[in-house]
This record gives C-alpha cells, structure tokens and sequence, in this order.
C-alpha cells in the first residue's frame, strides 16, 4: 500500500520544524552558562523572547520557499521504442509526480518505466528516462487480443502468453524480432493432411494406316473407353485453410483404350461394275491436297474427303464424279492452276496425301 502523497506546504513545514529542531539541538548543547542566560531572558522578557522565535521562522520558511520555488533544469528521455524524444524542462515543481502532472509528461503509471521515484525531489540538471509500453495485436487460434508490454523479443512475449508454437508454424515477425510501437504478431498453426481422388482419364481418338482397305474408306478398329486414375496428396493447411498440395502417388486404377480408326491407303484401279456415267474424261492429271482446319469450296459445300477442285470450263461445278482409284467425288472448288484436265483430290491427311501424290486417271462425269 502507497500512503498518500504529501502536499508542497507540508513538505515545507517538515522542513522548518526539522531545521527548528536542529538550532533546539543546538541551543541544548550550549554551556550551563549559556542556558541560565536565555532562561534568564525569556522570564524578563517572554514578549521579545516569542517575537525573537516568530522572525527565526518566518526567516527560515522565506529561505524554504526561495529554495524550492528558483526554477530548475530537467532534462526528460522518451523511448517510444521507434526512437528517443529528448527534451528540456525549467520548473518549479518539487516533487518527480508533481513534475511530470504539471508539464503533462507522457508517462502511464502501471505501464511505462521510469527510471527516478516518483516522489522523489526535483534537482537542477535532473535526467528523467522513460521506456514507453507499446500495444501489440496479438492473433492466435483464431482469435486477436492486444497486449500493452515493454519492447521485448516476439519470443518472449509468446512465453509470457503462454502461446506453445509447434515445428511447424508460422511466427510473423521472426521470433528474435524486437518489438515496437506499431507491430502486428500471428501465430499461423501449419498442419498435414492427406487427400486422395479419382480422376477419369479421357480416351483419345488414334487413326492408323491400312494398306488393305481401299484409299477413302474408313473402319472402326477398336472403340474407346476411359481409364481411372487414383492420385493421393500431401495438402499442407495454415490455420485450417489449404495452402498447398503435392502429388505423393498415382495408382491406376483402369487403364483407358483408345478409339482407332483404320483409314484406306490402297490406291485401286477400274471402276465399280455397272457405273452409268454420262461423260468419260480420259487422260485427267489427279493431284492429291489437304488444308487443316473446315476450309469450304466455292461450290458451298465443306472441303473434306469426296470433294474435289475442278476447271468449271471442263467439268461444272456440283458435278458429281467418279474417278478412278479415288472413289466418288463432288466438284466442289476452283483453282487458278486447275486449267484443262486437272483436278485436286481433297484427302483426310497428310499422309493420304503422301500415298496419293499425283497420277494419271480416268474420271466419270455421272451427272
């Protein structure tokens, strides 16, 4: 328990009585001669003699005062842990507590840490140190409080909360951080976890080559089926949430079948028995060609397999053809190079067009 603190006027008569017990010291240490003389005195004369005691007072309280009123030089540190305020104060207060109220000092009793007594007495060239506390926001667990602490390490501020932090986690700032007025502190709890999923794996469309089958015709050779695929994670949370995942295995759990089409590649010639044709074009120079993508000819239609370009002067466009070792054909484009007995077969690849190449033909205007 702290007693109350004393007032500057009884400050001052604390002192006069201990300075008037002082000189009564005195006087009773004097000779006998000496005290039989003042005795004598005062019973002669007790008016002087109590007026004689007033002035001494009333001198030593006017030297009292003086002393303590003359302004003094106090040099006052502020660390806001973001720097040292320096400043210098002339006052006339006598006490450190009456210092600091009176100048409005910025210092929180119960928080902050000085390094005089506050009740201690005002000297000139007095230093005063003060470590300002600073609030922290604290977040842990899901939760935020704000901590008022002198500058101390995140570490042990964490220890003084009793806040455990496993291997894992996350310490914003680092633990060795010094803290100062305007920091933050998280504790983001790191855990593992494990997830596995099944994905389907989709089937791709294969064409090969069949040297068997006429050019232009196509077989289904296998149909295609998915595949399943079981893929197990290691899924890494910060404060329940996922942050991150990693692949740790892969199993398959059904392997997935392409669908493969066989497409022809034998050139054949002759024409199908019974053709009835209105027009026999002998002699004709047939060049195979592919655009990718879904080109159209000038005729409209699409340009795809059983389409060809055409000299419109020899054969009308929308005729529909036969030609030899191609199948059937419609006319279906124009060309600046297809002059006379020419025309460009339109093939389903690359490769057909490899097979192909350019030969000599008969072709069959049906209609």
């Amino acid at each position: 328990m702290v007693d109350k603190p004393k007032g500057k006027t009884e400050i001052l008569v604390d002192r006069l009585l201990g300075w008037c017990r002082k000189i009564a010291e005195k006087i009773g240490r004097g000779t006998e001669g000496h005290r039989h003389v003042v005795r004598t005195f005062r019973k002669r004369h007790p008016r002087i003699s109590r007026t004689i005691v007033v002035l001494v007072c009333i001198v030593a309280l006017g030297a009292v005062i003086v002393g303590f009123t003359r302004p003094k030089t106090v040099i006052v540190n502020i660390d806001d842990s973001n720097g040292i305020t320096t400043t210098s104060y002339e006052t006339t207060s006598m006490r450190v507590d009456s210092f600091i109220e009176n100048h409005q000092i910025d210092y929180v009793y119960g928080q902050d840490v000085i390094d005089v007594e506050l009740y201690s007495v005002v000297s000139d060239d007095m230093e005063i140190n003060i470590q300002k506390a600073v609030q922290i926001p604290v977040t842990a667990d899901g939760q935020t409080q704000t901590i008022t602490t002198l500058p101390v390490t995140v570490g042990e501020l964490l220890k003084e909360l009793d806040i455990k932090v496993g291997e894992n986690d996350i310490v914003e700032p680092a633990q060795d951080h010094l803290l100062q007025k305007g920091d933050e502190l998280f504790v983001r709890r790191v855990t593992t976890d494990v997830a596995v999923e099944e994905i389907t794996t989709d089937y791709q469309l294969r064409y090969e080559a069949d040297y068997s089958m006429s050019i232009g015709k196509t077989e289904v050779v296998q149909e295609g089926s998915a595949g399943k695929v079981q893929n197990t994670y290691e899924v890494v949370l910060i404060d329940g949430e996922e942050a991150s995942r990693t692949l740790t295995e892969t199993a398959v759990l059904q392997e997935k079948q392409d669908r493969v089409i066989a497409y022809g590649m034998n050139i054949s010639s002759g024409i199908p028995s019974g053709l009835q044709y209105k027009t026999k074009i002998s002699g004709v120079r047939a060049v195979s060609y592919y655009f990718s993508g879904t080109p159209r000819g000038a005729y409209g239609l699409p340009c795809t397999y059983g389409t060809c370009a055409v000299d419109k002067d020899v054969i009308p466009l929308g005729s529909l053809l036969y030609i030899e070792g191609y199948g059937y054909a419609i006319a279906n484009d124009v060309g600046t190079a297809i002059k006379g007995n020419t025309v460009d077969l339109y093939m389903e690849d690359l490769r057909q067009c490899g097979a192909w190449g350019a030969r000599t033909v008969n072709v069959y205007v049906i209609n």
